[in-house]
Parts: C-alpha cells; structure tokens; sequence
C-alpha cells in the first residue's frame, strides 16, 4: 500500500476509534458498562491499527497484535514522539484482548453474562485507556502528516 493509501486508511480508523469512544461514553453515561467496554476495546483496536499503518503502512488483520510485530513497528517511532509511551499502549491492547470475548459474551462455563461481571470501575478504565490510545494515534498521525 502507498504511503497515501495508508495515510487515508489511518485516518479512517480514526474517525471510527472518536466513533467508538463517544459510544463507550454514551454507554457508561447509560450504566451499560459491557456495552462501554467493547466499544473502548474496539476503540483501542483501531488506533493500534491506525498506528501501524502510519509507521509501516500496513497492520495486522487480526485482533492481537504480536510483540514481533510491534517490536519492528517501535523501532519506527521518532524519537520526538516517545513521550507517547507507544510500548505502554501496546500493554494495554494486550491487557483488553484478554478481556475481548468475556465482554462481550460473559463466562459461559458458568453461565454467567458480562453485565454481572464488569462494573463502573472496570468501563472507566477502559474508556480512560482508550482515550489514552486514541490521542497517541491522532498524535502520531499530525505528525506523520504534518511534521508536528
């Protein structure tokens, strides 16, 4: 893929990671805190993708991302941009993958679903680290874009 295409296709998951975070908030607002977690780990999803087609112009077509793979896409991050603390953003992606299909479905072995498992607390951390991971990807796409 070109430079560009990349580019554009960066900004698309964007738009729809600002999509996805204003639908984590309209969920907690709602007490629908499942709901909000799912809508801050797709969030987070898309501007990890966003981040790896700025810097490589392509991105996993998968939900996890492998360290191998984030490793080669670090080594690309200027150092200007390393107060963004790409490495903890990648923790985080790993941490809410764990999570991905509990929140969406709940514990099946004991029938249990995700709605008497996630609380308030466990939607603002999702949100707050989704936020977190959405403003790095827009950082880095000024950057990349701009020079700034």
């Amino acid at each position: 893929m070109s430079k560009e295409k990349s580019i554009e296709m960066a900004e698309s998951f964007l738009r729809r990671a600002r999509n996805k975070l204003e639908e984590a908030k309209s969920h907690l607002d709602s007490f629908n805190y499942p709901e909000s977690i799912s809508a801050s780990m797709e969030c987070i999803e898309l501007s990890i993708k966003a981040i790896f087609l700025l810097l490589q112009e392509e991105y996993p077509k998968k939900h996890e991302f492998k360290d191998e793979e984030f490793m080669k896409v670090l080594e690309k991050v200027s150092k200007e941009l390393e107060y963004l603390n790409f490495p903890r953003l990648f923790l985080i992606s790993k941490f809410w993958l764990n999570l991905y299909t509990v929140a969406k479905y709940g514990q099946e072995k004991f029938g249990v679903g995700p709605e008497k498992l996630f609380k308030k607390d466990e939607a603002k951390l999702a949100l707050k680290h989704a936020e977190e991971c959405k403003h790095a990807a827009s950082m880095l796409e000024s950057y990349v874009k701009y020079g700034r």
